[in-house]
């Protein structure tokens, strides 16, 4: 764990025992924000520090281990235990699911689910559809209230590394009202609407984390996707849910790791992956002519990322561009688009003619994996995309932040830190067949720990159904 982490949880959990009078319907508020979006640079650089940890007075948190136990000291005295045979259906929170109409369809059924959304639409791919603000309420007193007794408890803390800091006591008070108005929405909607099991994409935004938390004060069944690989541990930790769906071992093994019981962790897989094994691709010919691509080298799809050491990225991508076999497709982050940071990839396109850039937003990155003959790719879960559609995926971890990434760790030589090793391993790979059969080997073993489920949607579907009925595994 890096210093920061082991910084990062011993003051959050300092957080909630400061904060723990704060509540609304006897939720407390510090555990429905997303914390780490509270840390503002000069905080972050300040958590870097090993003398950091004695600036706190009252951290919870000492060991990896302990995460996930603190957070269910505060969250067992409301919670309930896990009820079956609720009246109701599925409820499936349509924000941050990521699972497509199709799967939704084949595995869903309007007698046994339906959707939350902000949608007004009565239906959602054939299920009822229920429109979030229906259920809302006017809750500005209640907030104003509760703004006022943060700031006094943020106002009696001098000198203490957060709390004195602008920054992160303004965000957090700017986010009180959002927070009740979460809790009150879904407060509403348990009361009105009979709901059996629940089942959200992720817990860091509001109103999922307030459909977790409120489900379990009422002994609702709750499962929680995971909605991309392990990046930064602070967007899939502490768990809210009955159960977390995860991908693999390697995810098992990790929230086992934070304290995580194992009862609570059930290896589904995700949707999002389901239709890569089912796949069509539309005619080669065409995608070649839409990006000038020439039918006799070999395309190399080169999946970028936030946050990535910019001279690495040049030399790598020049010394591929210099080998006559290859032509790079950059596909850039939508980060990137969004923000127009693609001036890098743009200038060496137009030095070198066999580096192209998909400028537009609406690309479809799975066409585009499955007409390129190989990745290379930042340490994303778009590595794990190709992996599953059978491509070669060669690695790179440029990231400049204050943690490593080792999820791709157990692909051995085929990731890596320096450009020109990753450039001799990419090479080395299209000049010999025996390296092409120790890939092989190696990516095998990389995906019996990672992801082995075809067919998540039925699991999960059945995962539920089970919960409903008084089974607590499949």
């Amino acid at each position: 764990m890096s210093i920061y982490l082991e910084n990062y949880w011993p003051l959050y959990s300092e957080f909630i025992q400061a904060t723990e009078e704060l509540k609304y319907r006897n939720i407390p508020l510090g555990l429905m924000v997303n914390f780490y979006q509270l840390i503002d640079d000069e905080l972050r650089s300040e958590m870097g520090s090993t003398t950091f940890r004695q600036k706190l007075k009252h951290p919870g948190i000492d060991e990896q281990q302990e995460i996930q136990p603190f957070f269910e000291r505060q969250l067992s005295p409301l919670y309930q235990p896990v009820k079956s045979k609720l009246e109701g259906k599925i409820l499936i929170n349509l924000d941050y699911i990521r699972i497509s109409e199709k799967t939704i369809r084949e595995h869903f059924s309007g007698d046994q689910a339906m959707i939350l959304s902000r949608s007004r639409a009565t239906e959602l791919y054939g299920i009822p559809n229920i429109y979030s603000l229906d259920y809302k309420e006017d809750s500005r007193s209640v907030s104003e209230e509760l703004i006022r007794q943060a700031a006094r408890i943020f106002a009696a803390y001098t000198n203490h590394p957060a709390f004195s800091n602008t920054f992160f006591c303004q965000t957090f008070i700017q986010r009180i009202p959002a927070i009740i108005d979460a809790i009150e929405m879904v407060c509403n909607l348990y009361q009105q609407i009979p709901v059996a099991a629940v089942m959200v994409g992720t817990t860091e935004d509001v109103v999922s984390r307030a459909l977790a938390v409120v489900a379990g004060m009422k002994g609702i069944p709750t499962v929680c996707l995971q909605h991309g690989i392990l990046m930064g541990e602070e967007a899939f930790m502490p768990v809210f849910t009955s159960y977390i769906g995860i991908y693999g071992q390697v995810e098992q093994d990790w929230y086992r790791e934070r304290g995580v019981a194992a009862e609570q962790i059930v290896i589904t897989g995700h949707p999002r992956y389901d239709d890569i094994f089912t796949a069509e691709p539309a005619a080669k010919k065409t995608f070649r002519e839409t990006y000038g691509l020439d039918p006799h080298k070999i395309t190399l799809l080169f999946a970028t990322g936030p946050a990535l050491d910019e001279t690495k990225v040049r030399e790598l991508l020049t010394e591929l561009a210099a080998q006559p076999r290859f032509q790079l497709l950059i596909k850039p982050h939508p980060w990137e688009l969004s923000k127009k940071r693609i001036a890098l990839y743009t200038e060496l396109a137009s030095i070198y003619a066999n580096i192209h850039v998909v400028t537009d937003k609406k690309a479809d990155t799975r066409a585009l994996i499955m007409h390129s003959d190989a990745m290379v790719a930042t340490v994303s879960t778009v590595a794990l995309e190709g992996l599953l559609f059978g491509k070669p995926v060669f690695v790179y971890n440029f990231i400049q932040a204050n943690r490593e990434y080792l999820y791709y760790e157990a692909l051995e030589r085929y990731t890596g830190k320096e450009p020109s090793e990753l450039t001799r391993i990419i090479t080395r790979y299209y000049a010999s067949n025996l390296e092409k059969m120790n890939y092989r080997a190696v990516k095998n073993r990389f995906l019996e720990q990672a992801y082995q489920i075809r067919h998540s949607g039925r699991l999960l579907a059945d995962l539920l159904h089970a919960l409903i009925h008084g089974r607590a595994t499949l």
